[in-house]
């Protein structure tokens, strides 16, 4: 077992890409051969990719990798170093990257590149041109992660009764999924259909604490909170209305539905393409002198987000590093009430609860800089967030940015958290059941409210019961042309239509 230190510290951080160092520095350099920790990590966005420009060989040597990686990018790494091998992530009800379920990721050196690859032929994988077949690797290094979304009763249980319901099952598809989230899920758990594919999801049953401490019982873990995890913002996003959202999905998003690793390397290398040559274009059209010049080209998708990008100003180099990530699913975005946000809070609190050991660090990313939590919400959502964290544990140290004014244990300070987790309490008691019916029972009105949240200026001072009732955009009333064949992108594979691109929740009813 890796040695535990004597103090529980907590580490404060502006970005996920400075965890990495944290834990190469505080855990990796303690542990032995053939051990390793789990990560428990609560956050809106998966950040399973692996740097593109970082050779694998130098991912094993370097200490420093901040400059290096970006904030999707941290967790694999330390994956191929040996230091993880299991991996909890808790989402919030909007985040769609990932079903529920657990999924075995094979990570290693390509023998052809000398880039660090993933051997699964997920569309988050494919679509970001990770992938690579297994026995094109080497040094490969294994992680289980398991997927499950919070603030939902039934997805998480402290009993010692096991649930009996699986999440995802491969053989006849899921119980726990609607119709059309049958069709999403068969798509984009393509493994399915992929002989010997490494990173099929397996038939599991719902994560409950049970399971999760017999998976802890040889392992001591971390915990990762990331503020997005809480209200999850979107600046990219924003900056569009809803059409031209969809125009700048059109442009990047290609779903890859071939199954042979000769076919999805030959998708890979066409988006690749694609990526380099909408680049190229950008450049030509977006970057003076050239900024008033008429747009000339075949895509007229393309054109048209030119377009748009030079009528509002852009940073035409911040939106394409966005496109070239997107997926098949949207990318979460729902900026939260302060009821929502506790009521969140305490479903993490929930599983912290239930984990019988105590972790032996606590890493907490605020994700301002980066437009994934908005400012006038993080220092609230932080605040409550170490509360937390500092009544449910020992704390010894908080490194970094800390909104508590001390960590002293007095009668005095008990007394004023106690006050205020009354507090929180009632509010919870208001909102609880409001939050059950609409995360349980209505997730697919809250999805589409989300675009309609992004718009409006006023969205914090709501209550989700209001989101609720807003109106969301009808996008049927502003169809686009589909493009003929000489205007698809190049290097295109399959034609997929915007409305195409489902965002059906997985969340069952």
């Amino acid at each position: 077992m890796v040695i535990v230190k004597d103090k529980l510290k907590i580490k404060i951080v502006e970005n996920n890409n400075e965890i990495l160092p944290i834990i190469i520095r505080d855990i990796g350099e303690n542990l032995k051969v053939g051990e390793d920790v789990a990560l428990v990590r609560f956050d809106a966005y998966a950040d399973f990719l692996v740097p593109r420009n970082i050779q694998a060989d130098e991912i094993q040597t370097l200490t420093h990798l901040v400059g290096s990686i970006d904030n999707q990018c941290w967790i694999l790494p330390a994956v191929y170093r040996g230091y993880i091998t299991k991996i909890f992530w808790f989402k919030p009800p909007w985040a769609h990257q990932f079903v529920d379920g657990v999924y075995q990721l094979q990570v290693g050196k390509c023998q052809q590149t000398g880039l660090l690859k993933v051997a699964s032929t997920l569309p988050y994988f494919t679509s970001n041109c990770v992938y690579s077949s297994i026995d094109k690797l080497s040094n490969v290094h294994t992680v289980d992660i398991y997927v499950s979304t919070s603030g939902l009763a039934k997805n998480y249980s402290t009993t010692s009764e096991k649930t009996t319901t699986p999440i995802y099952d491969n053989e006849n598809e899921s119980e726990l999924l609607d119709s059309d989230s049958r069709k999403k899920a068969k798509l984009s758990i393509n493994d399915t259909n992929h002989k010997n594919s490494p990173s099929s999801t397996k038939r599991v049953y719902a994560l409950d604490a049970v399971l999760i401490n017999e998976l802890l019982a040889t392992k001591q873990f971390i915990i990762d909170i990331d503020l997005s995890f809480f209200s999850t913002d979107d600046s990219i996003r924003k900056q569009f209305d809803e059409n031209e959202y969809e125009i700048l999905r059109y442009v990047y998003t290609r779903i890859v539905q071939e199954h042979s690793d000769a076919e999805i390397l030959q998708y890979i290398t066409a988006r690749l393409t694609t990526l380099e040559q909408i680049h190229t274009i950008m450049n030509e059209y977006l970057t003076d002198p050239k900024q008033d010049q008429p747009i000339s080209i075949d895509n007229a998708y393309l054109a048209a987000l030119i377009a748009v990008i030079r009528y509002k100003k852009l940073d035409w180099k911040s939106i394409h590093n966005y496109g070239m990530h997107l997926s098949d699913t949207r990318p979460p975005l729902h900026v939260s009430s302060e009821g929502m946000i506790l009521y969140l809070l305490e479903s993490m609190a929930k599983v912290l609860e239930s984990i019988q050991k105590h972790p032996i660090l606590i890493t907490i990313s605020r994700c301002v800089d980066d437009g994934f939590c908005s400012l006038e919400q993080a220092d609230l959502i932080q605040l409550h967030v170490e509360k937390k964290l500092r009544r449910l544990y020992k704390i010894d140290e908080i490194v970094g940015k800390s909104l508590l004014k001390s960590l002293t244990n007095d009668d005095n300070n008990d007394d004023e958290y106690n006050d205020e987790d009354n507090q929180e309490k009632k509010s919870l008691t208001k909102t609880n059941d409001e939050h059950t019916r609409r995360l349980n029972i209505n997730t697919t009105n809250d999805d589409k409210t989300i675009h309609s949240e992004a718009t409006n200026k006023s969205v914090t001072t709501k209550n989700d019961n209001d989101v609720t009732n807003s109106s969301s955009i009808n996008l049927t009333n502003q169809k686009l042309l589909s493009p003929s064949k000489s205007n698809l992108s190049p290097g295109e594979i399959k034609h997929t239509s915007p409305s195409s691109l489902s965002e059906t929740s997985p969340i069952s009813n």
